[in-house]
């Protein structure tokens, strides 16, 4: 990577955490490779979601970025997130799946948290408000507050219950509207689901814009309004007493989506008596807490389950491991710790999903070709193994917006150098204090 301050080192005294961590540096140093696209004039350092991707991609990019790139590589990182922005009537927008592409308000407000460059704050911004604008056009719903559109990262169809399948057996959720005329809705992309993890990423990037525009001397109080009313409208439409969760998808489905739960703690939209219901009550596997549950039928046959429902993705693991520190439930942090870096060591890399039972890599079913089939699960996924740098960075050492520090059950000692964030190189050294 071109970090100045060289490559980091983590020690604690623990081998498989130590282990994990160069591994999670391998893997995206393996993933960083030049790309021309977006707004890239010229081929330049970028990091790929992993390596079985020939090109970024929009919210593994942001996630990326936030995770973990805006600490190692500010250049690479800011590389990253630009070359998947894409021109719309000569000016800039976000790329990318339509419902996914403002999650790239995450990695740029965290690049900016760490930077504070105003000219990257000023395109940003820009680039932001013309995003919004489009999906407010497109997807929001005034009836209830509400955007449509699918989960973050549940491009699948496995992701859904039943009446979100194809009859073509096709995977895609974007094949839903051409196959079900009679119910698309006629605004936007079509497809009526709204789902808990994309509302709560529009509530955030509102935020975002807002911190963004306020600190270019504009007026941030109409994005701050849109924030708090999303927050009340997700509260409205996806709290449910009677399972002390948030549902999934608001008025149709109530399972449990873990980076829908783990969000709306992280960005504050559950107050502290929610987030600590969602904790008592969310459902974890022996394997770490699975995207969705339970696995919807006809995924959970034989053994199988979902693509995505069931399964365990580590980002997701990352994003509820922090939210989980958040919520005062150090335990449920080390839990995902520890389970992601046990895999990692076992496998000599971060897989992009686990079996939720035996923890071995496993892609889960889903359609393909025709038939329900077990997909293969992606080699070296880098936000699987930036979720593990996010847990040490934002966790144990509580760098970033919001992190927390704290040192996990049988670890006394943590330390960590040759980290070069916001223009300081960072060597820091956490012990535990024994009782006396």
């Amino acid at each position: 990577m071109n970090n100045p301050a060289g490559t980091p080192v983590f020690s604690c005294g623990n081998q498989d955490l130590e282990r994990a961590f160069s591994l999670a540096l391998e893997t995206l140093d393996f993933n960083t490779r030049p790309v021309q696209s977006g707004l890239l004039r010229e081929g330049r350092p970028c990091l790929m979601a992993g390596a079985d991707y020939p090109a970024p991609w929009t919210r593994d990019a942001a996630i990326n970025v936030w995770f973990a790139e805006a600490f190692l590589d500010p250049e690479t990182a800011h590389n990253t997130l630009f070359s998947v922005l894409e021109e719309r009537d000569g000016l800039p927008v976000v790329g990318g799946q339509y419902w996914d592409r403002i999650i790239w308000s995450l990695g740029a407000e965290c690049l900016w948290d760490l930077t504070r460059d105003q000219c990257f704050a000023r395109l940003a911004c820009d680039v932001l408000c013309r995003t919004m604008e489009l999906c407010i056009r497109d997807e929001f719903d005034p009836s209830d507050g509400l955007f449509r559109g699918p989960a973050v990262y549940g491009d699948g169809v496995s992701a859904y219950p039943g009446q979100y399948r194809n009859p073509s057996l096709s995977s895609s959720i974007l094949r839903w509207p051409q196959e079900h005329p009679d119910r698309r809705v006629t605004a936007g992309a079509g497809i009526p689901m709204k789902a808990l993890s994309t509302n709560c990423v529009y509530e955030h990037a509102f935020r975002v814009i807002a911190r963004l525009s306020s600190s270019l001397g504009e007026d941030a109080a109409p994005w701050l309004r849109h924030a708090e009313s999303l927050k009340e409208a997700v509260n409205a439409a996806f709290w449910n007493p009677s399972t002390g969760l948030y549902d999934y998808l608001a008025k149709e489905c109530d399972a449990q989506e873990s980076l829908g739960l783990a969000f709306a703690v992280l960005f504050g939209i559950a107050d502290a008596d929610q987030a600590r219901s969602v904790m008592e009550h969310a459902f974890i596997t022996e394997q770490g807490i699975p995207c969705v549950w339970p696995a919807f039928p006809p995924y959970r046959t034989n053994g199988g389950y979902g693509r995505h429902s069931g399964t365990v993705w580590p980002h997701i693991q990352g994003f509820w491991a922090l939210a989980a520190l958040k919520a005062g439930r150090p335990d449920l942090f080390s839990r995902e710790l520890f389970t992601l870096a046990g895999h990692a060591v076992r496998d000599g890399q971060f897989a992009e999903i686990y079996h939720p039972e035996d923890g071995r890599i496993y892609g889960g079913i889903q359609e393909g070709g025709g038939e329900y089939l077990e997909w293969r699960s992606c080699e070296k996924q880098t936000w699987s193994a930036a979720a593990f740098l996010a847990m040490v960075f934002r966790g144990i050492f509580g760098l970033g917006a919001g992190g927390v520090s704290f040192l996990p059950e049988g670890v006394s000692h943590a330390e960590l150098s040759g980290l070069r964030a916001g223009g300081r190189d960072i060597h820091l050294i956490i012990e535990r204090k024994e009782q006396a």
